[in-house]
């Protein structure tokens, strides 16, 4: 699995009816799979970082919106921020 990308800004999470300025730091992970004798067919992609302040019901779906408006659902893992992504990040629009 190699970091891909690495993301970070301030943005904003929304929950239900309420919504939060947040801080936050995201790495895009990409695996790799062996298929035959090619080494290097890209398999799926893991979202993994953190989101402070931590805000909303434990374990409750929230959507962060970040700097370029672009939007990822996440639920936090733990009292630190750090975050399990639902999907990968929709694009603006």
């Amino acid at each position: 699995m190699d970091l891909i990308q690495t993301l970070s800004g301030e943005g904003t999470v929304i929950a239900k009816n309420k919504q939060t300025h947040v801080e936050y730091e995201l790495g895009i992970f990409q695996h790799w799979l062996t298929v035959g004798t090619d080494k290097n067919v890209p398999g799926v992609k893991e979202i993994h970082g953190w989101i402070r302040p931590v805000f909303g019901k434990d374990k409750e779906m929230l959507t962060l919106e970040m700097n370029d408006e672009s939007t990822l659902t996440f639920s936090f893992t733990d009292g630190h921020g750090h975050i399990a992504a639902k999907g990968g990040i929709a694009p603006v629009g």
